[in-house]
């Protein structure tokens, strides 16, 4: 008596020592919708050198029962493209290792240069403080060591005068001071004046302004979007704002 054989796919392997799984499928004629239909099951396949591989198209054959629930063993491989699949996973995955090993290659020359970028500017500001403290604090009173040290990193860096006479940015203090009070003085009045002149009585000096400054009918524009552009005017033209709204600020501030 012939044996029952069947072609189907590996579609797991690897999961089970000298077990596959493999997907047969068959037509059957369904009576209900009188149409051929294709039904697919699943095998457990023994295969003894653990030779198949996923994707594989192989012919199963009947055996001698080997465990509760396989019954069919491997007898030939008809398509080994699980195995081809398997070389070109394995070939990219060694192209993305060598890949990460150049990219930790240039990381670490990176980090390197770095590295050596910090050590040369320590270095430089090292022997700018150096020539620094001897000028300052030795006034010509420096032994024969410090003085020809002097020298040598002098010449390395090509310094003839100390300190070096270039062009720096001087920040002027008391003027920064000056504009930081005035902007916080406007900050300051903004808020009380804005909340002032949201109120119904000053609506039509305000609604005068909108038009000026956005050229759109106020009645357009929602409250939210009135407020902001008011608080926008006031901060950006400070001393205009104190010129019109003059009583209003007198007001605030008796308050």
């Amino acid at each position: 008596m012939a044996r029952q054989n069947f072609i189907g796919l590996v579609v797991s392997q690897g999961k089970m020592n000298k077990t596959v799984k493999v997907q047969v499928e068959r037509k059957t004629f369904n009576r209900i919708i009188n149409k051929e239909i294709m039904k697919r099951k699943n095998f457990l396949v023994h295969d003894e050198g653990n030779i198949a591989r996923e994707g594989d198209i192989v012919r199963i054959e009947a055996c001698r029962p080997l465990s509760a629930k396989k019954n069919f063993a491997i007898a030939e491989i008809r398509k080994n493209k699980g195995s081809q699949f398997a070389k070109y996973d394995q070939v990219a995955k060694q192209q993305v290792l060598l890949e990460e090993n150049e990219k930790t290659k240039e990381f670490l020359d990176r980090r390197a240069k770095t590295e050596l970028e910090i050590k040369n500017n320590s270095s430089l500001i090292s022997d700018l403080s150096f020539i620094a403290k001897g000028v300052v604090t030795a006034q010509g009173e420096l032994s024969a060591e410090e003085t020809e040290k002097i020298a040598q990193i002098k010449e390395k860096y090509g310094i003839k005068s100390w300190p070096p006479q270039k062009e720096v940015l001087e920040l002027e203090i008391q003027t920064l001071k000056e504009k930081v009070r005035s902007l916080q003085d406007t900050i300051d009045f903004v808020d009380p004046v804005l909340s002032k002149l949201m109120e119904e009585e000053y609506a039509a000096r305000v609604d005068d302004l909108l038009k000026e400054v956005s050229k759109k009918e106020p009645s357009e524009l929602k409250k939210g979007v009135k407020k902001n552009i008011l608080r926008k005017y006031l901060l950006k033209n400070p001393e205009a704002a104190r010129e019109k709204f003059r009583d209003v600020i007198e007001q605030v501030k008796s308050q």
